[in-house]
């Protein structure tokens, strides 16, 4: 029976891989989390148990180059520690700076790329050490084994699929030594038990060795109900009324001019709506909150519900941090496939930071979100506004194909905060400022 420790936090570290790096993505203009994410879903489902927060930061940082070609930049620092192409000695030789960090827990992912230069002894005793170096640390490890691949990458009845199963029992054997050291068997909802090669599930991988939205959702959610028993439990964040903003006694207080959606909401549909287009809302009151639910219904089409009511003004002045978050309910369909929260600054140089960014397949088509229903809480990557009284933009981005029946879903408690500065010293330090800009 393997012992818990709870942990009285909810900070999360990711290090590995491109598996890890692929969670988040950012660009000159943008931070994003991403739909196809297995840590992404994990911390949208958990409704705040679990913050694995990441920012904006285009440096350039020696050993963290995605691929190894130099001079180019992951675009983003925090708790994902993740960088593509590395191999296990790679991600050791970075754990001095990623303990560095502020975390309360860390995910550890190695090993995957060495699987045909290396042999299995050498891959398994270099997580080994990772392990125990994190440990010596004081951490809380969970080792990821080796992910199942595609036939298309690791060939039937090959030798290097039999190296990964050799590895993760290993592993398995290894983390019964450790206290504090547990595996979470993401390979126990990605691989599909009917394939004779121990293949991820359809749709799961659109390359057989990363994520699609579905392999995502279904790791993620399987990851957020493992972690229950090591974080401090969660609970649905519920605040006065009169918990507004104001620069001078309350500068963190909420700049949304209506949190408890007390008043009908006024819907923006996009630009480019085809024809057909079905957007319905009403609100519905919650008995047991005492803020509202909003409720959308779309049949066909894409479109952005603001959520900041016509006139607002953004009060905060140039290099103050802000976040937004929302809570969200949404219906079992099988036609969603964008649901994200996008915080848009409009200064020239301003950048958008999105929540839960749907995944391009690369042939123009959005990969498919859950069709199962699903809650959580989305939360943006936190942005720097580059200048003062610009406009700001805060919505829900949405997208569904063409159905009989329309898709639904639900948002309340929508929050727009300034919040800490994250002073981002090294590529993974997320460490907060006592200063706020008011």
């Amino acid at each position: 029976m393997t012992v818990r420790f709870p942990i009285h936090g909810k900070r999360v570290a990711l290090i590995g891989t491109s598996l890890v790096q692929q969670n988040h993505h950012a660009g000159d203009r943008h931070i994003h989390s991403c739909a196809r994410g297995w840590a992404t879903w994990a911390e949208v489902l958990s409704a705040g148990q679990l913050d694995i927060t990441v920012f904006h930061d285009p440096r350039v940082y020696p050993g963290w180059e995605p691929s190894g070609r130099l001079g180019v930049t992951r675009g983003f620092g925090g708790l994902n520690a993740g960088v593509s192409g590395q191999k296990a000695r790679d991600i050791a030789e970075r754990l001095e700076e990623v303990l560095k960090l502020d975390f309360d827990l860390i995910v550890v992912d190695a090993g995957t790329n060495d699987m045909m230069v290396e042999t299995k002894e050498v891959i398994q005793s270099i997580r080994e050490a990772i392990v125990d170096r994190l440990i010596e640390a004081g951490k809380t490890v969970i080792l990821l084994p080796i992910l199942a691949r595609g036939t298309q990458k690791w060939v039937a009845g090959g030798s290097v699929r039999a190296k990964a199963h050799w590895i993760n029992q290993k592993s398995l054997a290894f983390a019964a030594t450790r206290p504090h050291c547990h595996v979470f068997d993401w390979n126990s909802v990605w691989a599909d038990p009917r394939s004779v090669d121990g293949a991820p599930y359809d749709g799961f991988s659109d390359d057989g060795t990363h994520f699609s939205v579905p392999g995502g959702y279904a790791v993620g959610k399987a990851l957020a109900a493992y972690l229950r028993g090591f974080l401090a439990p969660s609970a649905l964040r519920t605040w006065a009324q009169d918990d507004r903003f104001d620069a001078v006694n309350n500068p963190l207080g909420n700049i949304l001019p209506d949190p408890l959606l007390a008043d009908h909401r006024t819907l923006a549909a996009g630009s480019a709506v085809p024809q057909g287009l079905a957007v319905a809302s009403r609100i519905i009151s919650r008995p047991d909150r005492a803020a509202n639910w909003q409720e959308i219904r779309v049949a066909g089409g894409d479109c952005f519900v603001d959520i900041l009511a016509d006139g607002f003004v953004n009060p905060l002045p140039a290099g103050a941090w802000v976040q937004a978050s929302v809570e969200l309910e949404v219906d079992a369909h099988d036609s969603w496939r964008d649901i994200s929260l996008v915080l848009e600054d409009g200064a020239p140089e301003g950048l958008v930071s999105q929540a839960l960014a749907p995944f391009d397949l690369g042939d123009g088509n959005l990969a498919p979100f859950p069709e199962e229903a699903w809650s959580g809480v989305l939360r943006t990557p936190p942005i720097k506004l580059k200048t003062a009284m610009q406009n700001l933009r805060l919505g829900l981005s949405l997208q569904v194909v063409p159905s009989r029946q329309p898709a639904s879903m639900r948002f309340s408690t929508p929050e727009l905060r300034q919040v800490m500065q994250p002073l981002g010293q090294s590529p993974c330090m997320f460490e907060f400022s006592r200063t706020l800009t008011a």
